[in-house]
């Protein structure tokens, strides 16, 4: 059996548990009104509309591994968002819990996906078709484990910018020391052919002396990350973030492609209300 083959079959197998994972959270949401009226019950607060309102700001810089490209992106952005016990909407993506207990959560969500590249972004790059801004829904879950937290989701393309799909499994492990609260998190994330092609792949119409086709196969990107949170008063809080993403062999193996990681590192001001 040939190795590209396994893949496939793998991708089979990830599709599949993410289509398992949206029917067992449907299956939990009808009896989700059994449950959340236990939970009121049990909690005078609303779960959808006893939260908080969130407003600062983001910035981030992250590695660029992209041929002839800036070796690293310099971003940022407002963070609006709506916080509450079982639904969290905002400018960094939807979170709405369909279903929880005091162990684990199945969840609604939704979150834009920014283009990888543009063609102006190197010489090299020239010619290349501008990947657009998606937005992918899927379903979440969460439980407790151990001392910390086993996080999966299931995501799909719904503006046919790529017409893939990504699934992700992270363990993330909370420390505090004094009034600085630190995550760690450590992860895989596997993507399907055509989200894969989305950031690598290189057409026949985009072929040139120095820049050949490539097709890639779907693949795993193993991931490092880290959030610290630090209080300056009761409601304003600075944030801190870390990531590393291993670039797996189908995407070093493109000719657009120079490094085989990317590390990101972002800094936040938010103030809740």
């Amino acid at each position: 059996m040939s190795f590209n083959h396994v893949l496939r079959r793998t991708g089979d197998v990830m599709i599949l548990a993410g289509l398992g994972l949206c029917v067992t959270a449907i299956i939990l949401m009808m009896a989700s009104p059994v449950h959340a009226q236990q939970d009121r019950n049990a909690d005078s607060d609303d779960p959808w509309l006893g939260g908080d309102w969130q407003f600062g700001a983001f910035g981030q810089i992250e590695s660029n591994p992209y041929r002839g490209a800036d070796s690293t992106d310099i971003g940022g952005l407002p963070l609006i968002a709506y916080d509450a016990e079982r639904m969290h909407i905002g400018i960094d993506g939807i979170d709405i819990k369909a279903w929880q207990n005091d162990f684990a959560s199945v969840s609604l969500i939704g979150d834009f996906r920014e283009g990888p590249f543009e063609s102006g972004d190197s010489d090299y790059l020239r010619g290349m078709k501008d990947t657009d801004m998606g937005y992918d829904v899927g379903i979440g879950f969460s439980t407790r484990l151990w001392r910390g937290e086993l996080v999966g989701s299931y995501l799909t393309d719904v503006a046919d910018t790529h017409n893939g799909h990504e699934v992700d499994v992270s363990y993330s492990l909370p420390l505090e020391l004094g009034d600085v609260h630190f995550e760690w998190g450590a992860g895989v994330t596997w993507q399907s052919e055509k989200l894969v092609d989305y950031g690598t792949g290189v057409s026949r119409t985009e072929v040139r002396s120095d820049r050949a086709y490539y097709a890639p196969d779907a693949t795993f990107l193993p991931h490092l990350d880290v959030t610290i949170a630090y209080p300056l008063t009761e409601n304003l809080n600075i944030i801190g973030t870390g990531g590393f993403i291993y670039l797996s062999d189908e995407y070093t193996d493109s000719p657009i492609i120079d490094d085989d990681y990317v590390l990101s590192a972002g800094l936040g001001l938010v103030y809740t209300f």
